[in-house]
């Protein structure tokens, strides 16, 4: 019976030792189990992660081949584009002196705007082609605004747009590059003149923000216009979309490769009532920091 009992005992013990080890291994089992799933995963967002990159390495070589030729078509047609001007501003001279000519120097008026749509559209495509570097010099943005609304003044007045500017909080220069900011602000207000067919109201506000170490400079561009429906917001600033019938889609993505030279960003706020809101915002260097800058 000893015996017996002895063997009912060892049986027990190894039963209770084969539970155990049952359990650690269901324990390691679903641990395994576990591990491969979040091998599985990895695999599969490097699986995208690839894709995407190849995808992206297309893109840019399609975009590289575009662009070559898009450089080459702009410079042949700034050339005769720039025989009409001249020419254009000749004859409007010579139509300003006749009082009685009223529709002949609207005409002027039409040709002169014209060309200047078209000399935007190359310069587009002429920035597209390259990564803008900002040459940083002292620029009174009060100025390039004003002589902005001055280029825009007849398009302006033939898409009835109110005008408001408000920049009295900016009273000195600011270290930037003049050319890259005009353009980013001339793409920003051509396209909400675009967004008020039927006329409306186009604001343009500059002011500062942060504290004196890290401060920003704010433009702010915003209209009254058909603003931006939910599905096309996350793809405006992609090179080549648009949602107009006419135009290359590259305006929003030279402003934001114009602006970030310099270390900043372009946002869009969706305004509650009507109408967008773009907001550019780069850091105000000193001089010293933007000499630096250009050398590097």
């Amino acid at each position: 019976m000893a015996v017996k009992q002895q063997e009912v005992e060892t049986l027990k013990e190894a039963i209770s030792q084969f539970n155990v080890s049952s359990s650690e291994l269901t324990e390691s089992y679903g641990l395994l189990q576990k591990e491969v799933q979040e091998l599985k995963g990895k695999l599969r967002e490097s699986q995208l992660e690839e894709a995407r990159l190849r995808e992206e390495a297309e893109r840019n070589h399609r975009l590289a081949a575009v662009g070559e030729m898009a450089a080459k078509m702009a410079h042949e047609l700034r050339n005769p584009l720039g025989s009409i001007e001249l020419f254009s501003s000749l004859l409007q001279k010579e139509v300003s002196k006749f009082s009685d000519e009223p529709q002949k120097r609207e005409w002027g008026k039409h040709l002169s705007s014209a060309i200047k749509t078209m000399d935007t559209t190359i310069t587009n495509l002429l920035m597209f082609t390259r990564q803008p570097k900002a040459e940083f010099r002292k620029v009174d943005l009060n100025h390039v605004i004003a002589d902005l609304f001055a280029f825009l003044g007849h398009r302006l007045q033939q898409n009835n747009i109110e005008i408001e500017i408000n920049t009295r909080t900016l009273l000195e220069p600011v270290h930037c590059d003049e050319d890259l900011i005009k353009q980013a602000l001339l793409n920003l207000v051509l396209n909400a003149i675009d967004a008020m067919p039927n006329g409306g109201h186009l604001c343009i506000k500059t002011f500062t923000q942060g504290n004196k170490g890290q401060k920003q400079m704010v433009i702010q561009c915003s209209d009254t216009g058909t603003g931006i429906s939910a599905e096309n917001y996350s793809k405006i600033f992609d090179p080549f979309y648009t949602t107009k019938k006419t135009g290359f889609g590259l305006g929003l993505a030279i402003s934001q490769n114009a602006i970030a030279a310099h270390q900043g960003v372009i946002r869009v706020d969706q305004k509650a009532d009507q109408g967008t809101c773009f907001s550019i915002l780069f850091p105000i260097f000193r001089e010293q920091q933007s000499c630096k800058k250009m050398q590097a």
